[in-house]
This record gives structure tokens, sequence and C-alpha cells, in this order.
């Protein structure tokens, strides 16, 4: 069970959940099969030691792409905003969606050619969160501003209460 579905409140639902790149795992599984590769083409030529170097190399080249995304977990509830981060030991940011003042979008060249890039949330009274690059950034900002007009519209009180009244006759 994923750190975001064992913190849900009793009325809380996910309304968004981020993805990293794509870019990102296909960096990770080209450094493997590149080194795979080479592995074996260094046991064909009879180096069986400097085979294995790259065998390991490359599976620590996959292993250290693929960490944060296999440890980082990132989504929008009707309440908040979840950040959670590591493997053995656990960092959280949870933020409130009252408590979000700005949300800002960053996006390079690339970044917008291949759909990734940075969002970074401003709140009051609490520090800044900037997320690590995800995949389709505009869709997650949409999700945490959807959000918060939902939640703000949910917490607006009526201007005026009617009570039904009786009439005696």
């Amino acid at each position: 069970m994923s750190y975001i579905e064992q913190s849900l409140g009793a009325n809380e639902t996910v309304h968004y959940a981020a993805r990293f790149p794509t870019a990102r795992y296909a960096a990770a599984w080209l450094a493997l099969v590149f080194g795979l590769v080479a592995g074996i083409a260094c046991l064909l030529y009879g180096a069986p030691a400097i085979a294995a170097l790259i065998l390991i190399c490359a599976a620590t080249g996959f292993c250290a792409i693929l960490y944060e995304p296999w440890t980082t977990e990132i989504a929008v509830t009707n309440l908040r905003l979840i950040y959670k981060r590591g493997l053995f030991q656990r960092r959280t940011n949870d933020l409130q969606l009252r408590a979000i003042e700005e949300v800002q979008l960053h996006q390079n060249f690339l970044g917008r050619l291949l759909n990734f890039g940075n969002v970074e949330f401003h709140g009051t009274g609490v520090d800044d969160i900037r997320l690590p690059a995800l995949n389709d950034p505009v869709a997650f900002q949409r999700a945490v501003q959807e959000a918060i007009g939902a939640n703000h519209d949910e917490a607006k009180l009526p201007d005026q209460v009617s009570v039904p009244t009786s009439k005696a006759s």
C-alpha cells in the first residue's frame, strides 16, 4: 500500500497522481541495454573482469536513475497536496489546499517538447515546495487549481440561510 493511500482521511479522495517523465525511464533502460551490450562484447573478446565491471556499472546506473521515481509519490487530493520521497528515511510535505497562494510552472524548451517540467508551490506560513520534473506538468497544475477552487467553493458559507416558517391560522 502506498503512503498516499495510507494517509488519506475519511472524506479525502485523490484527484490526480503525478508521474515522472517518460524520458527518465527511457534513459535508464538505455543505460542498462548499452551496458549489457558492452558487457557481452567484452565477454566475447575475452575480458570477463571488464565485462563484470561494465555490467555492475550498468545495473547501478539503472537503479540510480530510477531511484527517485521508485521512492517518490506526488498527489493532489480534495484537501491537500501530498509529496512523499525516500525509501529508508521518509520525508513528506503535506500542504493544505487552502494554504496555497501561488502555483508556478517551470518548463524549458526541451521540457515543452517532451512535455515535462517542474511545479512550485508558495503558501501562507509554509516553506515553498518545488517538485521534481513531472510528466505533463500543465495537467498537474490544472488539477491543483481545480482542487483549490472546489475546496474554496465547499468552504464558502451561504450569504443567507432560509429558515422555513410555519404560518399559524
